[in-house]
């Protein structure tokens, strides 16, 4: 009791003290008197402790009059507040919401119990239960800013709540969308057949060339309101807003099409690359990705587009067959850039792809061939996967420099030195090197292939030598061979392994097949290849052969000309030549204009597709998350129903070839 009221007595304390004291002195002098003292101390007491409580209870009093008006405040604010507010239960029912919410979404009422999709679409349970988070919600004219935030107001899950808040984000989302637009977009314009195109003309002819060029050009950049400048006979410089660009690829950058239409007495049509992006903090940052942007487009054989949009690259044209390149002036200076690296070296590395073929191991053997008449130390890793591979150890046991040739790439790891060189053939992509313990290891890099070039390309090659237009990789290394050495001097193995590279990435000499194909395999047939070698190469054994033929048993061919097949198959590497080669048959069937074989192997469906040239296979297969050549591509793909994919390339299919019709059929319109 004392605890409780300590707070009175300590208010009385002085007069308690003095009423004492005077009650001592009474009873020693009057003592009848003290009884006095005694009820003064009594009614001192009692009357502080009664003014205590008054005073308490005036306090008490202000409190519950201010905590009601703060209760009413908050209420207030919350109902009033310039940003809306709408509470639900764990069901995503509709429980309460302020004024402003119930005035921006029209549909809620009092008396209905909504749930959170309908009063905001877009805006699902589902998201919410995954986890806090925020959207763009677009509402009649207004953009809204929706936060979602789940709350557990106790132990049990039944009493979470879900707390929404709404922004009216409409004036900034303009203005953001008003500043994406007038972003600046640059792209570099290259005449990419600008010799080939001119070789052998007038000089009238050329004038009157160059003279459509740069009227197109110009007629282009004015459509895209953009501003241009040639800073060379074949590059041009083109600055645009990004909305500019968008319209452009909306367009699907027609004005390829009316380059190719210019006829000033050339016998080849004029192509155009670009390469153009609006991705970047800076100028130079936007600069750099659209002259990567052209690098790709020129890397994937020319006539099309390569775009940085929004951090993805997005590819345009390229329907068209990339253009053999008469001049050799390309190969003689790769072979002196190539002998140069090679030179100061001190070992030197080779590696193909994964589950190499017969070009990959070619390539990888010219390759070292050429490092070992500089007198350096050269390996060629292998992924030790697939028939070809086995083929060439067989054939290697008679030729002593080739005994121990052959590492693995921890073996290759182990052997890395200062100064070490990785070439790296038949492949640009770091997913598909037969070494990945290298790439990040060794500096000096150099690329040597045929394939279109991937957005994925090795960024840090010091060198690349890439032809879109060469049938393999193994004809671009025998073309490097001859202006490597002027003694250059092939065993029979050496040279029947580029030749056999050569035959089955040109499907003997019948796809993708030009005359420097030719030239380079009467060279290597020159010096020793001995087609029975190849022929032993190229030998089945009976499995394969049943793997083959189940596949093709099943092939039917499409109204479009398009030839389709799958199996289920072994999960092991014949099955994948067993696709290949299946596809190359039905390739060859009549009426058949693009062939598409898919094998089940296990989780994995290996697809192979194949093209006489009317479809790009190359663009189809990128869309599926593979890559390859015009003519020659596949993927593999893990756990996905074949019958879907199978539905999914046909579309692909459609979709391509109706382009290509359309235009076809604007260009003999604009004839």
């Amino acid at each position: 009791m004392f605890n409780e009221d300590k707070g009175y007595w300590r208010d009385i304390l002085p007069e308690v003290l003095i009423i004492v004291l005077m009650t001592i002195v009474m009873v020693y002098f009057v003592p009848h008197l003290a009884i006095a003292g005694i009820l003064a101390l009594v009614l001192v007491a009692w009357h502080a402790k009664n003014r205590r409580r008054q005073r308490d209870a005036k306090i008490a009093s202000y409190l519950d009059q201010m905590t009601h008006s703060m209760e009413r405040a908050t209420f207030y604010a919350l109902r009033e507040l310039p940003i809306g507010i709408a509470v639900f239960d764990s069901k995503g029912l509709l429980r309460w919401h302020n004024k402003l919410c119930e005035t921006w979404f029209s549909c809620i009422a009092d008396e209905a119990l909504l749930t959170v999709e309908e009063i905001m679409p877009g805006l699902t349970l589902a998201r919410i239960e995954e986890q806090d988070g925020e959207l763009l919600l677009p509402e009649a004219n207004k953009i809204f800013k929706v936060i979602h935030r789940k709350l557990q107001v106790s132990d049990s899950d039944q009493d979470e709540i879900i707390l929404v808040y709404v922004t009216d984000v409409t004036e900034y989302e303009s203005i953001k969308e008003k500043f994406d637009k007038n972003r600046l977009a640059i792209a570099y314009l290259q005449f990419d057949n600008y010799n080939n195109v001119l070789q052998g003309l007038t000089d009238s002819q050329r004038e009157t060339i160059k003279a459509e060029v740069n009227k197109l050009v110009g007629a282009w950049v004015a459509e895209v309101e953009g501003v241009y400048k040639q800073y060379a006979d074949d590059l041009y410089f083109v600055a645009m807003h990004r909305n500019s660009l968008e319209k452009a690829m909306e367009s699907k950058f027609n004005i390829l099409d009316r380059m190719r239409e210019i006829k000033a007495g050339n016998k080849l049509p004029v192509t155009f690359s670009f390469g153009a992006s609006c991705d970047g903090e800076t100028v130079v940052d936007i600069g750099q990705k659209a002259q990567s942007c052209l690098d790709m487009a020129l890397g994937r054989g020319g006539d099309q587009v390569a775009v940085s949009f929004d951090g993805t690259i997005r590819f345009f044209g390229g329907l068209s067959m990339a253009q053999e390149k008469n001049t050799r002036v390309g190969a003689r200076s790769a072979a002196h850039v190539i002998k140069e690296l090679m030179s100061n070296a001190e070992m030197v590395l080779v590696s193909g792809h994964i589950n190499e073929d017969f070009d990959s191991i070619g390539a990888a053997v010219g390759v070292a061939k050429m490092a070992a008449m500089l007198g350096k130390p050269v390996y060629i890793v292998n992924s030790e996967q697939g028939l070809s591979l086995v083929r060439f150890r067989e054939l290697a046991v008679d030729y002593p420099e080739y005994k121990n040739i052959l590492i693995t790439n921890d073996e290759a790891v182990k052997l890395i030195v200062p100064g070490s060189l990785l070439v790296m053939v038949d492949h640009h992509r770091p997913m598909l090197c037969a070494a990945p313990g290298l790439l990040g290891t060794i500096k000096n890099k150099i690329v040597i292939d045929h394939h279109r070039r991937a957005e994925d390309f090795i960024a840090d090659a010091t060198f690349v030598y890439q032809e879109p237009a060469a049938s393999s990789t193994s004809e671009l290394v025998t073309e490097l061979l001859t202006y490597f050495s002027d003694k250059m001097d092939f065993s029979r193995l050496e040279a029947s392994m580029l030749y056999a590279g050569i035959a089955v990435d040109s499907k003997n000499f019948a796809i993708q097949t030009g005359a420097r194909t030719f030239e380079a395999a009467a060279i290597l047939r020159q010096a020793g290849a001995d087609p029975s070698m190849v022929r032993q190469l190229f030998s089945e054994d009976i499995e394969l052969v049943k793997m083959r033929s189940k596949l093709l048993s099943g092939a039917e061919i499409l109204p479009n000309g398009v030839g389709l097949s799958s199996a289920v198959l072994p999960a092991d590497a014949k099955s994948s030549i067993a696709v290949a080669q299946a596809a190359d048959t039905m390739l060859n069937m009549e009426g058949v204009k693009a062939s598409f074989v898919l094998g089940q192997l296990g989780e994995d469906i290996v697809v192979s597709a194949r093209s006489g040239g009317r479809v790009n296979v190359q663009l189809i297969m990128e869309e599926l998350g593979g890559g390859g050549h015009q003519t020659v591509a596949g993927v593999k793909i893990k756990k996905v129903a074949i019958e879907d994919l199978k539905a999914q390339i046909i579309e692909l299919v459609k979709k391509q070839m109706e382009e290509t019709e359309h235009n076809e059929s604007d260009t003999a319109q604009r004839r």
